[in-house]
């Protein structure tokens, strides 16, 4: 190779460059301790949180979530729906937060207690501070006090009907007992309960007691002590029964034959005998009611 000759060499090409895409940030890795130990206490939970972990040996997040998502599936309710319920050491107070979540209201007068129609609410104005005592929802008071209602009112209705049945019994016995005389015996009865002012609601109250049988057996005898006994003549005495009665009870049955018609117009009657045996029975009632008074002449 001849010396003026200088050797040359070709350039090498110059090296192109491409820009690739910039790599995705990575997710900071969580806290660990030691050989790869997730670390509760630096991810913020506190220390009741960490006696939690410790008991459920919880090693990540990823565990805790799956925990809570199993709870879920198990209960059918979010675990804040959940009650945890007071032991034996925590006191009955306990469960009245209980109670509340499950529809107790917070007092007494807020149950709303359902009553019969005509009843005043006496009963159910005390009832409520017995079932705040314990502890009963307002859904278990309205279905309580319903059925106490209903069954309230169905022994009042066999006890009426029971009550009926009697009297219809006793009508009929004493009706038997009687016999002819059993309208002269009741009138009798009628005209002694006057003489001593029992009225209607006494009567029906004797009635309902002792039953009409009875009422009106003892009514009859006490006609008879006080001198109205029936005989034929209506409102006057077959027998004198004065000399049995006291000033008091005379005085009542001369206040009674006072505002009898039917005595009223015996003693005005036209027939000598009625007139006569009527003046003589007020005469009689006269001598026991005011020692010592005139006898009233029964023939005028």
């Amino acid at each position: 190779m001849p010396d003026d000759i200088t050797p040359t060499t070709t350039p090498a090409p110059a090296a192109t460059t491409t820009s690739s895409p910039a790599a995705a940030p990575v997710a900071a890795a969580p806290p660990m301790t030691g050989a790869g130990t997730f670390d509760w206490k630096t991810a913020g939970v506190n220390d009741e949180g960490l006696v939690l972990v410790g008991d459920r040996q919880w090693k990540n997040p990823g565990e805790l979530v799956t925990s809570y998502r199993n709870l879920e599936k198990l209960s059918g309710v979010p675990p804040d729906r959940l009650l945890k319920l007071p032991t034996e050491k925590d006191g009955p107070d306990a469960w009245k937060p209980i109670f509340s979540k499950l529809g107790m209201p917070d007092t007494a007068d807020k149950y709303v207690v359902p009553v019969p129609d005509g009843d005043k609410g006496d009963f159910a104005k005390v009832a409520r501070d017995w079932f705040h005592g314990a502890n009963m929802t307002q859904s278990q008071v309205t279905k309580l006090t319903e059925q106490w209602n209903t069954f309230q009112a169905a022994q009042a209705k066999s006890q009426q009907a029971a009550i009926e049945t009697r009297n219809l019994t006793d009508v009929t016995e004493l009706k038997k007992s009687w016999g002819t005389d059993y309208d002269a015996n009741a009138g009798l009865a009628d005209r002694a309960a006057d003489a001593f002012g029992i009225d209607q609601a006494m009567l029906d109250a004797l009635k309902q007691v002792a039953g009409p049988k009875k009422a009106m057996e003892f009514l009859h005898q006490v006609g008879k002590k006080l001198g109205v006994e029936d005989s034929s003549v209506p409102g006057m005495g077959s027998r004198d029964t004065t000399t049995s009665m006291t000033p008091e009870m005379a005085k009542a049955e001369m206040d009674r034959l006072k505002q009898d018609k039917t005595f009223a117009q015996l003693f005005a009657s036209q027939d000598p005998q009625q007139k006569m045996d009527a003046r003589n029975r007020m005469a009689r009632l006269a001598q026991v009611a005011f020692p010592g008074t005139t006898t009233v002449d029964s023939r005028r």
